[in-house]
């Protein structure tokens, strides 16, 4: 039995049994189960190493991330596998912030004939990016770039940040700080110039304040000595378990002490106590559009298909950890 046979018994077309095999999402949920079902029943078998020397891939794509010590890449790296579908499989490899180690990466991504490759850049580097591209291998950032060539998906790091601060601003707080490690992405960057666009705006004090080590010892000597300073800060997502340690220890309240912002870590926001105030990704929407991007060059190799720009909304998720103050 063969997959035309299957189509004809069924009324539908091989290429829909094809996906429907696959575990392709594009293919509804009823009409998955019904060829899933009608070839087991058949004795229908597939030979996965012709199929997939004719269609000349390897159903893995990479996912290629600045630091995985975050709880965002939960959420992406699933949000990513349900809209692939189940005939691929998601490789997850962590440059530690090393433009180096990203290089090499993808270098060995490349000899193992990945389909794809999702990106969040190491460094403004785009040269490895782009002999990706010229081999024919997708490549989607989670970055803004310029080069041409690329697309990127991402939330709107900038807008999230000015956004944000204006609130708190119009909340009465004339003091703000932003705890940093040294933004060497993208996304840091932007996150920073917002919030500085926000407070000159406005006429404020803002001071981001940064930390040469992901540790509570120098988090400790950064920030604790200026906590009387500032009645509210934002913090890096990398740094809030830190700050919160560093806080708790030394019997600095928040809110009633000190209000606290942090960005993207939802889960953690959730446990913390008092419940974090967060700026949050679309992380579903962010991983859904990245994985779309990536089959629709896949199925469509001869297609032209202009590169894509998406920023997507940010969200404001409020906790406990701010304390409004009267204007």
């Amino acid at each position: 039995m063969t997959i035309y046979d299957i189509a004809k018994e069924l009324g539908v077309s091989p290429t829909t049994v094809s996906q429907a095999l696959n575990g392709n999402t594009r293919v509804a949920a009823k009409t998955r189960a019904r060829v899933t079902e009608f070839a087991m029943h058949n004795g229908f078998r597939r030979s996965e190493q012709a199929r997939n020397f004719r269609l000349k891939r390897t159903f893995n794509i990479a996912i290629v991330v600045y630091n995985i010590d975050n709880d965002f890449w939960c959420g992406f790296v699933k949000a990513v596998e349900d809209a692939l579908g189940e005939e691929y499989n998601v490789l997850l490899c962590n440059t530690e912030g090393n433009p180096e180690k990203e290089k090499k990466i993808f270098l060995n991504l490349m000899q193992r004939n990945v389909d794809g490759v999702i990106v969040q850049p190491a460094s403004d580097e785009k040269k490895h990016f782009m002999d990706m591209v010229r081999n024919s291998i997708p490549v989607v950032l989670l970055e803004e770039t310029e080069e041409p060539e690329l697309s990127f998906v991402k939330g709107n790091d900038h807008l999230a940040a000015y956004r944000s601060t204006k609130v708190c601003i119009e909340q009465g707080y004339r003091k703000i700080a932003f705890l940093s490690i040294p933004p060497d992405c993208v996304g840091g960057r932007e996150w920073i110039r917002g919030f500085k666009q926000a407070v000159a705006e406005e006429d404020c004090t803002g001071e981001v304040l940064y930390v040469k080590e992901t540790t509570c010892e120098e988090v400790e000597k950064v920030f604790l000595p200026r906590v009387g300073e500032f009645p509210l800060v934002f913090c890096d997502t990398h740094l809030i378990c830190m700050l919160l340690r560093v806080l708790f220890t030394h019997h600095v309240r928040i809110p009633e002490d000190l209000s606290v912002i942090g960005f993207d870590n939802i889960e953690f926001a959730k446990a913390s106590n008092p419940k974090l105030s967060i700026v949050t990704q679309p992380t579903k929407e962010i991983g859904r559009n990245v994985a779309e991007l990536i089959l629709d060059r896949l199925d469509n190799p001869t297609r032209e298909m202009p590169p894509k720009e998406m920023k997507l909304k940010t969200s404001f998720v409020e906790g406990k950890s701010v304390h409004i103050l009267s204007v």
